[in-house]
């Protein structure tokens, strides 16, 4: 029904031809021109109506040539030539339309909301209840794998919380009691009970949607393609018609010059490259929310990325095992992930994938126990093992020598953790881990420089040595650390003053306000939160970086084509203007070409969808 009423005028005019094409191929003339006078008087109601509402709020776009055209095709008796005008320009008006009501559509159904239930705890029960009913001072649990639903200080329970899409840090924060703990960060390893020191609406997560929805209201709207031409086209077509009409005195070549320069390849040329690339953009994963974004995108000069989830895969990866003795590298990896094998986390979980993938055999641990967020102990093999942080290791006895905790300082400053393994005597090896730059992301920045993108930037909320050796190694020369959301926010506005138009690409809650005020922004949706992705403009819902160079050639590639066509339409109007004004095109032959003109430039259009992106 939707579709109907959105297509109700394109319709409603080809039902009237069609009728008026029967009562004419039966020789009742004038009732077929009633038909169609009818047909074009209740068509253009629309169409005019809109554009009244557009000129009263100082809108001025290229329909009014389209518009002057009807009222005077109407006031001639030209009711084929006018009618065609309606069809062509409601169409195009109502494909624009469809195109992005799909794409809302389709993104609602990819993206999840925030957290709306919480486990309110009373005495030894558990009740589900709706997190805005969450007062104060109440007691919730939240189970791993779930998201924080309300802000609240721990009060039981020991675990890691993953905070990087509230704060940017790409390690797991341990938390404990007496700790606070913010809405929207994840819990990964235990149960925990938290008391709630926020309401809903005044918690982490809805401060950082409220400075979103504070972004978005201070964006500049940025007007169509086609109606950047409009002015000179407007005037040129009108001082063509009126000398035309002046120098013959005759009125049908005013309107035959308006027929012929009605800008149909100017209001479909962009609509119908947008659908496409739409359509192109959704093959390969990628939702497009309206097609001011794509203009947008393929102008853009700058881009700002986010660190934690965004250039790095955001979860710990092993880099490398050390052995502190006479054991092989090997053997502690077997050691390490058979005691870990137990452990629910994090780097436990990195260890043993990583020693599953090496096909490296187990051993089940006997007398197996956890400190958790410190390390594990276990006995191999009748030895007696301990795997954790050196402060564990430390508190069991282990004597570690200067240069290692050295050693160990600076790998931290580096954003590299180091886990140990030892016995109750002596060191025996640590493992590395790390949050690891996407293995694509190297291509997509060599493919992005393609597209004649003149900065990067790199903004997060991680350490300043992290950010530091990871913009080093891609080569981003402009890099901001210990950012907060806020800050985050403040750098894009400033950016956007001197390097416009602005891309912000994120996937965390942090990066949404920074994401609203960017003049495009694309959200990492197959991992990220729903606050960024419902500020993204764009959302990529596969785990695929190289979908942000891909997004970017189909939006420059649109707009190129819209150009052509935009081009080649004035060219070939201006032509027929003055042959028109001449004489020699009547104003239904005139409706006739453009109609042609207007086939050309939607086969030019549809290319978008068909083209090798690669």
């Amino acid at each position: 029904m939707k579709q109907i009423r959105l297509f109700f005028v394109p319709i409603l005019v080809a039902f009237g031809f069609l009728i008026a094409g029967i009562l004419s191929f039966n020789h009742l003339d004038a009732t077929s021109a009633r038909v169609l006078q009818a047909t074009l008087f209740l068509g253009s109601i629309p169409l005019v109506y809109q554009f009244v509402k557009s000129i009263l709020k100082g809108q001025y776009g290229v329909d009014i040539i389209a518009l002057v055209a009807i009222v005077t095709s109407f006031l001639l008796h030209e009711y084929i030539a006018g009618s065609v005008i309606v069809l062509m320009l409601s169409g195009g008006e109502a494909l624009e339309a469809y195109a992005a009501r799909r794409s809302t559509q389709e993104l609602t159904k990819l993206l999840s909301l925030a957290p709306s239930i919480a486990h309110r705890k009373n005495g030894d029960q558990l009740t589900d209840v709706p997190v805005e009913e969450m007062k104060v001072g109440e007691h919730l649990v939240v189970k791993p794998g779930e998201v924080v639903p309300i802000d609240g200080v721990v009060v039981e329970g020991k675990g890691y919380v993953d905070e990087s899409s509230i704060t940017g840090e790409s390690e797991p924060v341990l938390k404990e009691h007496g700790q606070i703990i913010f809405s929207g960060s994840v819990n990964k390893t235990a149960v925990l009970e938290i008391r709630a020191t926020h309401v809903s609406s005044e918690s982490q997560y809805q401060r950082i949607v409220a400075l979103v929805k504070n972004a978005q209201e201070q964006r500049a709207p940025i007007m169509r393609l086609a109606d950047r031409y409009a002015v000179g086209f407007s005037v040129m077509t009108f001082t063509i018609a009126i000398a035309a009409w002046i120098f013959s005195n005759d009125p049908s070549r005013f309107l035959a010059v308006l027929v012929v320069a009605t800008p149909c390849p100017l209001i479909l040329a962009v609509p119908i490259a947008i659908i496409s690339a739409m359509s192109r953009a959704a093959s390969r994963g990628i939702v497009v929310k309206n097609g001011r974004a794509l203009e947008i995108l393929g102008e853009a000069r700058g881009f700002v990325f986010d660190k934690t989830g965004t250039l790095t895969l955001g979860e710990p990866i092993l880099q490398s095992i050390v052995s502190l003795s006479d054991i092989s590298e090997k053997e502690i990896i077997r050691i390490a992930a058979s005691i870990d094998q137990l452990s629910l986390h994090l780097f436990a979980r990195a260890l043993v994938q990583f020693a599953t993938e090496n096909q490296i055999a187990f051993s089940f641990p006997e007398s197996f126990s956890e400190v958790i967020g410190s390390g594990v102990e276990g006995v191999i093999d009748t030895q007696t093992y301990f795997f954790g942080k050196l402060a564990h290791i430390k508190s069991s006895g282990v004597t570690v020598s200067a240069d290692e905790e050295n050693a160990h300082d600076a790998s931290q400053q580096e954003g590299v953790i180091s886990v140990y393994l030892s016995t109750k005597e002596k060191l025996i090896g640590k493992v590395l881990f790390e949050d690891r730059i996407r293995p694509e992301i190297k291509q997509m920045f060599e493919e992005i420089k393609e597209h004649k993108i003149k900065q990067v930037y790199m903004l997060t909320g991680d350490r300043a040595a992290v950010a530091h050796r990871i913009a080093e190694e891609l080569h981003i020369k402009h890099v901001k650390a210990d950012m907060k959301p806020e800050d985050k926010l403040n750098e894009i506005r400033s950016l956007r003053e001197r390097l416009h138009p602005i891309v912000m690409v994120g996937d965390g809650i942090n990066d949404a306000p920074a994401m609203a005020a960017a003049d495009v922004s694309i959200a990492l949706a197959a991992y990220g939160s729903s606050a960024s992705s419902e500020a993204g403009d764009i959302v990529i819902v596969v785990n695929n970086m190289l979908r942000v160079h891909d997004i970017l050639h189909i939006a420059q590639r649109a707009i190129q084509i819209a150009k052509q066509s935009i081009y080649v339409g004035i060219g070939v109007s201006l032509l027929l203007m003055i042959i028109a004004s001449m004489g020699y095109i009547p104003p239904v032959l005139g409706a006739v070409l453009q109609e042609v003109l207007d086939v050309a430039v939607i086969l030019n259009a549809l290319r978008v969808s068909f083209e090798d992106i690669s």
